[in-house]
Formats: C-alpha cells, sequence, structure tokens
C-alpha cells in the first residue's frame, strides 16, 4: 500500500475513532448504570483499534509529520492497554479508570507537544487542539486521582473523558493530518 492510501486510511479510521470515543462517551453521560464490563470491553476495543491504526498512520509519510510523530510508541501502549480492558474485564473500577486515565493523559500531554508545533508550522487551529488536549488531559488525570464513588459518578467521568478525547482525535484528524493530492500521470508524461 502506498504512502498516499496509508495516511487516507488512517485520516479515515481516525474520524471513525474519534466518533466511536465521542459516542462511547455519551452512552456512558446518558446511561451512567452500564456495566463495567460493557464499558471495559467496549472501550478496550476501540482504544486497541486506535492503537494498531496509529502504527498504520506513523508508516505513512505525514507531510507535517505532527499527528503522528509519537505514535509508534503510544499505538502500542494503546494496544496493550485495550487488550488488557477487553481480557480484564473483572477489574475493579478504579482500575479501569487507572488505566485509561494513564493512556489518556500520556496520549494528550503529547498531543500537547503537537498543538504547539502546529503553531510553528503555522496552522491556524493549534490553539484548538492546544485547548482539547488540555482538557482531555485534566479529564484522564482526574480519573486516575479522583476516586469515585459509585457506578454513576465514575460512568459519567469515564464518559466526559472518553467525549474529550474523540473531539481532541477528531480535530487532530481534520487539522493536523494533510493526505497530499494523488499527482495526476498525465502531468508526468
Amino acid at each position: 500500500m502506498d504512502s498516499i492510501k496509508l495516511m487516507r486510511t488512517a485520516k479515515t479510521g481516525y474520524l471513525v475513532l474519534a466518533a466511536l470515543f465521542c459516542a462511547m462517551g455519551v452512552t456512558m453521560l446518558t446511561w451512567p448504570d452500564i456495566t463495567p464490563d460493557l464499558i471495559g470491553w467496549g472501550t478496550g476495543a476501540i482504544l486497541a483499534a486506535f492503537g494498531i491504526l496509529r502504527i498504520v498512520g506513523h508508516c505513512s509519510r505525514d507531510p507535517y509529520g505532527l499527528a503522528f510523530q509519537h505514535d509508534p510508541v503510544l499505538g502500542i501502549l494503546a494496544i496493550a492497554l485495550g487488550l488488557v480492558l477487553m481480557l480484564r474485564r473483572n477489574l475493579a473500577v478504579n482500575v479501569l479508570g487507572l488505566v485509561l486515565g494513564v493512556e489518556l493523559v500520556a496520549d494528550n500531554l503529547f498531543k500537547v507537544q503537537t498543538a504547539l508545533e502546529a503553531r510553528c508550522f503555522g496552522l491556524a487551529t493549534w490553539w484548538l487542539l492546544l485547548a482539547l488536549a488540555v482538557v482531555a488531559a485534566v479529564a484522564g488525570a482526574l480519573l486516575i486521582a479522583w476516586p469515585f464513588q459509585g457506578v454513576r459518578m465514575w460512568a459519567r467521568a469515564m464518559g466526559v473523558a472518553l467525549t474529550a478525547q474523540g473531539l481532541l482525535s477528531f480535530c487532530v484528524a481534520l487539522c493536523a493530518i494533510r493526505v497530499p493530492p494523488r499527482r495526476r500521470l498525465d502531468a508526468v508524461a
């Protein structure tokens, strides 16, 4: 598969998985009685798929090199944590929040760096990426630091964190992933 197809696949996948993160987050906000097993499996599956997609994106030749610069390491982390969440669904609620919180904080701290580098590239939307990265990092940090009393409150906190992560991923896909147009074959001749 050529680099342009890889970049298109990565961008489309980022958009789809961002929508899934948002959908999972909104579901948890509106239906906080959802079982931790379902949360663990659904979040783990999305996280593992996102990890695979990140590695695919890193193998492409992104002209800016912004969106995928930290993705090999974070992709492996996302796959590992996604598998833990799927296979160990019986983990306590606080452990599930801790695992997801660690991944979100790590990812979003690198997204802060990406936003600052996007400013150097002259991207007009760097501030939006920065603001969303900070909000998503804080939401992830709350999952780590704040022991939630009750499953309903925990599910809402997870919903906020997943929705913030989805919105950030959506903006990264739209603002920082540039797929160059295909070159015309007749222009070469």
